[in-house]
């Protein structure tokens, strides 16, 4: 199996219940999951439970900061967050179990210094060494590291090594204007915007929409993809493990088309359950054959 590095630079520790929430009165619930929130985190989850190795990094800070790396070992994962003075933020997430929506609370991040900017890159050189793919993931905690993703991708080209992003605003902007693009990025209908052009530096792109079809630009062609219809419960993190997944079989050497087919199965299987981003490969496999991939006009 593969090795593989994430990059959460904002990530969470997230709280997450099913139950119907009510505005203006105080919600009594049965039990809270807590887990190591933020895409690069899902993702590394989804992977780690095929059998990569998958080393986390990112910013960490205070309690909370120590909650997540113990909660993202208990996920199989190897953490090398750098510690900030800022607490790590939380977030809460209740899902009603009749499938009728989510209602989520997340903190925005804290600023971070320049010495924990320079400590976190100097660290993910070192981390460089060895891995057969990066993937950042996610927000950054403040407009001062609007900068940190295009750092990454350079070192990532010094290094030789594939890197994908899945983010979106400024940082997100810096990275495609940079001298070395992401490999892949794979953003939502929102996150795509109207200029659809800022994102032709990409050499892959992935545009999901919810449940309905993804369109793929791929140097060998463009795909569109018909996703399983399954019972949506919690689509929180469907898109991280269209990503894992589509990892997972380009690592593994899967044809393309099986690739996207193994991709979009991970996805609605997310979708299908309450808990965010702990499917196994037992989960994907049962829906790969009602994905569709159509080649698309160029």
């Amino acid at each position: 199996m593969a090795t593989i590095l994430t990059l959460t630079a904002n990530p969470l520790v997230d709280h997450l219940t099913a139950g119907r929430i009510a505005g203006n009165a105080v919600n009594r619930i049965g039990h809270f999951t807590t887990l190591a929130g933020g895409k690069g985190l899902n993702v590394g989850r989804v992977l780690a439970r095929h059998g990569h190795r998958v080393i986390a990094t990112g910013f960490a800070g205070g309690p909370e900061g120590e909650l997540l790396a113990s909660l993202t070992a208990a996920d199989g994962m190897e953490p090398a967050f750098v510690p900030t003075a800022a607490r790590t933020r939380i977030g809460f997430i209740a899902i009603d179990p009749d499938g009728d929506g989510s209602t989520a609370v997340l903190e925005h991040g804290s600023p971070v210094t320049q010495a924990e900017m320079g400590t976190l890159m100097q660290r993910f050189r070192t981390l460089l060494t060895g891995i057969d793919l990066v993937l950042v993931g996610g927000s950054v905690p403040h407009e001062t590291c609007n900068g940190l993703y295009r750092q990454v991708l350079d070192q990532c080209a010094l290094a030789g090594v594939t890197c994908w992003v899945d983010a979106y605003g400024v940082v997100m902007d810096e990275a495609l204007g940079g001298a070395n693009p992401p490999a892949l990025c794979k953003p939502n209908k929102q996150e795509y915007g109207k200029n659809g052009r800022r994102w032709l530096p990409a050499r892959e792109l992935h545009l999901s929409d919810g449940a309905n079809e993804i369109k793929v630009r791929h140097p060998e062609g463009r795909f569109r993809i018909i996703p399983p219809e399954v019972e949506a419960r919690n689509p929180v993190g469907s898109g991280d493990c269209y990503l894992a997944a589509l990892a997972h079989a380009r690592l593994t050497g899967m044809p393309l088309i099986e690739q996207l087919r193994y991709a979009a199965a991970a996805g609605a299987a997310n979708a299908a359950r309450i808990d965010i981003a702990r499917i196994a490969p037992a989960d994907i496999r049962a829906l790969i054959d009602d994905v569709q991939v159509i080649p698309a006009a160029e």
